[in-house]
């Protein structure tokens, strides 16, 4: 944290403003973003949506939070061993006479990829798009199954 460099007795009474407290956790973020978290979207530049993906046995699934979005508005793409999913979030129009005083929601267009740790099967991958989620499942090849190699402990 930026405050460690200066000496406990120089930290009473120091009233840092917000902005450096944002800045310490912006910078957070993004070394988090260089480790493969979710890169924050004031560095990416677009919105880019939450995903967590997790593996069984069979297969490797993705499930990404797409709120406001249909199913026409996504497009997923398999790139030899790496997961594509891309789409655009419209911005609602405005209805006239209509005046905001703040906005917070993010539109625009995205694109996150994955990759993959195993082989999949191309042509067995299943998604659905539901509530705003979208999850895709990736069943492994036979192959990638095989390199699971349990080691009894002695």
């Amino acid at each position: 944290m930026m405050l460690d460099l200066l000496p406990v007795r120089g930290r009473r009474g120091l009233d840092i403003p917000d902005i450096f407290r944002d800045l310490d956790d912006w910078m957070r973020q993004f070394r988090a973003g260089a480790t493969g978290l979710a890169v924050p979207e004031e560095i990416a530049g677009t919105w880019a949506p939450r995903m967590d993906v997790s593996e069984t046995e069979n297969e490797i699934i993705l499930k990404a939070e797409l709120p406001g979005l249909e199913n026409k508005d996504i497009d997923i793409s398999l790139e030899r061993d790496i997961l594509v999913v891309t789409g655009e979030k419209k911005c609602e129009t405005e209805k006239s006479g209509e005046q905001y005083h703040l906005v917070e929601r993010t539109y625009g267009s995205f694109r996150r990829s994955y990759h993959l740790p195993v082989e999949v099967e191309a042509d067995k991958i299943d998604a659905t798009f539901k509530d705003g989620i979208l999850k895709v499942v990736l069943p492994k090849t036979e192959k990638a199954k095989r390199y699971v190699t349990h080691v009894k402990v002695h």
